[in-house]
């Protein structure tokens, strides 16, 4: 590691904590990552996802400003609907069966979509998961389940976006290197 001090220490080199390091090297802090599995094994479970992504937006031009790659055809041929916050927090009910702490969940669902959109500021490129979640009726795919986009390349191309986002923040990711535990220090208050 660094001989410089480091503000912030983040565990594992995952979708979540990547998006930490990123965030809180943007708030001005010196971030470093610790994996502890080697290079060519990085982004946890992440990788081994479709990178598929729910958040709350309102229709189609939303995903539009998410995903500027799509032409009018894809917009054409393709009946996005809308997963509002209400349907969010639905969801987020049932599949939890209302036992989430509501303030993790508000913040989760009411930044979702900003979330989205600074994810694709770091470079991270998004596509309609046409292969999941759409159908073909009357020759427009439609979307069902409040799942609709996924990033490029799966959760292997999101783990390398944001590998390349960290590079760009001078983040350094430390592979091979795991925590075995966490000392704190008194700082005399």
């Amino acid at each position: 590691m660094d001989e410089d001090p480091v503000d912030v220490l983040v565990i594992g080199a995952g979708n979540a904590a990547l998006c930490a390091a990123l965030s809180a090297s943007e708030h001005g802090a010196h971030v470093e990552v610790l994996e502890c599995a080697p290079e060519a094994e990085r982004g946890g479970n992440t990788a081994f996802t479709a990178g598929a992504m729910r958040f709350a937006y309102e229709g189609a031009d939303d995903l539009w400003k998410l995903m500027p790659d799509l032409t009018q055809a894809d917009m054409d041929m393709t009946d996005f609907g809308s997963y509002t916050k209400t349907s969010f927090y639905e969801d987020m009910g049932r599949v939890t069966q209302y036992r989430a702490d509501p303030e993790l969940v508000e913040e989760l669902i009411e930044r979702s979509y900003e979330t989205m959109l600074w994810m694709a500021s770091q470079g991270i490129r998004f596509a309609p998961i046409y292969g999941r979640q759409a159908f073909k009726v009357d020759g427009r795919f439609r979307f069902w389940g409040g799942l609709t986009v996924e990033a490029v390349g799966g959760g292997e191309g999101l783990i390398e976006g944001l590998t390349k986002a960290c590079e760009k923040h001078d983040i350094p990711i430390h592979y091979e290197t795991r925590a075995i535990g966490l000392m704190q220090n008194d700082l005399g208050e």
